[in-house]
């Protein structure tokens, strides 16, 4: 172990390890050097009082259900998220997801774990099923960002998970363009469950890691209810507001 250690300090004196976030040095040895302090203290986490259906935080006062969910069918029993979509948590979730810098997800499953036991003392939780891509955008970006995240969260708490239970049968345009009722129109249809057996009569956590208006883990858990699942809860990592 100790020409390891050696090695390992030498090397950080010739490539100074970085914060794969800010770019800055780091400051700290352990989980820091993941990201750097300055970094994980920027996340703005979620506390109640929330919505009960979709967790969006209040200000203050009681909890209660909002006009969205007062308005809008919801297929998931409940929604938890992390933090807010925004500065630090942004940047990290941009860069496991879209520059592919996989030692995040033990950042985003350090922020998912506690979350996850809270949801289970809440409900029953059977299976994790990650939400798909299609697959002419799985073969671009060459990885499901949500199905990493499920991997680590199985690893740390024992849940299966099932990976192919759930399908993206058509492909869309990117969500992230479209109004809120057009998100909704665009995904009708869009997700179908390929293997029933892997998630009748159980409880699902469906996982992704942004919620924005919740079309798409709605329409995942419409088909998911469909096929045969007891009751659907959804966890992600970030809400953007």
């Amino acid at each position: 172990m100790w020409p390891a250690r050696t090695l390992h300090r030498f090397l950080d004196l010739i490539f100074p390890p970085v914060c794969p976030v800010c770019q800055s040095l780091f400051d700290g040895q352990g989980k820091d050097r993941v990201i750097c302090t300055a970094c994980r203290k920027a996340i703005r986490f979620v506390h109640p009082p929330l919505c009960p259906r979709c967790g969006l935080p209040y200000p203050g006062g009681k909890a209660h259900l909002c006009a969205a969910c007062l308005k809008e069918r919801r297929y998931f029993a409940l929604h938890r998220t992390c933090a807010l979509y925004e500065g630090t948590l942004r940047e990290a979730i941009h860069r496991f997801k879209y520059q592919g810098v996989f030692p995040l997800k033990q950042v985003l499953g350090d922020l998912l774990e506690p979350v996850l036991k809270g949801m289970r003392r809440e409900l029953r939780v059977d299976v994790l099923v990650p939400v798909p891509l299609h697959i002419r955008r799985l073969r671009e970006r060459g990885f499901n960002q949500a199905l990493l995240l499920v991997k680590e969260l199985s690893r740390r708490t024992g849940i299966p998970y099932q990976e192919r239970a759930l399908a993206k049968i058509k492909e869309t345009p990117v969500q992230i363009s479209l109004k809120k009722r057009e998100r909704a129109k665009n995904l009708k249809g869009v997700f179908q469950v390929k293997d029933e057996e892997a998630i009748k009569g159980k409880g699902v956590v469906l996982v992704d890691d942004v919620y924005t208006t919740g079309a798409t883990v709605n329409e995942c858990s419409r088909a998911l209810l469909k096929a045969g699942a007891k009751q659907v809860a959804v966890l992600t990592v970030a809400r953007a507001l």
